[in-house]
């Protein structure tokens, strides 16, 4: 298996014991570069907005003293935001990778399905 660059989270993740030493990874093949549709990408920057929106309004509540109860509810609904951003992320990129692998003869995604898994595991 051939060796790829790790990013500072990786090595620490990897340090960590969190990424298994000879596990294929989704950054192992520079192929693997973020692939979305221009609709699944215009809707995940939709969403990246939304979310940038919604944190500030978190900073401005805890500015302003607002009541616990109602920072919570907000952070909660950030937190949720963000993982729906990142499955939608991963999800638009798994279709248009395996469509990409079938289109292009490869037939066997089993790797790069694995490596999804792994991914979606991250984002629970």
């Amino acid at each position: 298996m051939k060796q790829s660059k790790l990013s500072k989270e990786q090595k620490l993740s990897k340090e960590q014991g969190v990424i298994e030493p000879d596990a294929p990874t989704l950054t192992d093949d520079a192929q693997d570069t973020l692939i979305l549709s221009e609709s699944a990408k215009n809707d995940i920057v939709t969403r990246l907005r939304r979310i940038e929106g919604q944190a500030r309004g978190v900073q401005r509540m805890v500015e302003e003293g607002r009541p616990c109860e109602d920072i919570i509810i907000q952070v909660a609904a950030l937190k949720a935001a963000v993982t729906q951003a990142g499955v939608a992320i991963a999800g638009s990129h798994l279709v248009e990778c395996v469509a990409h692998s079938v289109a292009s003869g490869e037939g066997n995604c089993r790797d790069k399905l694995s490596g999804f898994a792994r991914l979606f595991s991250k984002l629970a």
